[in-house]
């Protein structure tokens, strides 16, 4: 009997963690956390072209300017 209460209880862990587990994946990737986290991981000469390629976007949107 004590062992087909052991047996439940580790299938009852076991189910809960693959719920967490589950429910923690299904959030949505923040797309500009990880940019961010990857240009923090990066030094500073390789990062300063795409600082500059990001600051002439925006420079585009002040002044209006259309993307293609």
């Amino acid at each position: 009997m004590t062992v087909v209460v052991i047996i439940a209880v580790v299938a009852a862990l076991i189910v809960i963690a693959v719920v967490v587990l589950v429910v923690r994946r299904r959030r949505p990737v923040d797309g500009v956390a990880t940019f961010r986290r990857q240009i923090d991981a990066l030094s500073p000469e390789a990062r300063r072209p795409v600082v500059d390629r990001v600051q002439a976007l925006e420079d585009d949107d002040e002044r209006g300017e259309r993307r293609a």
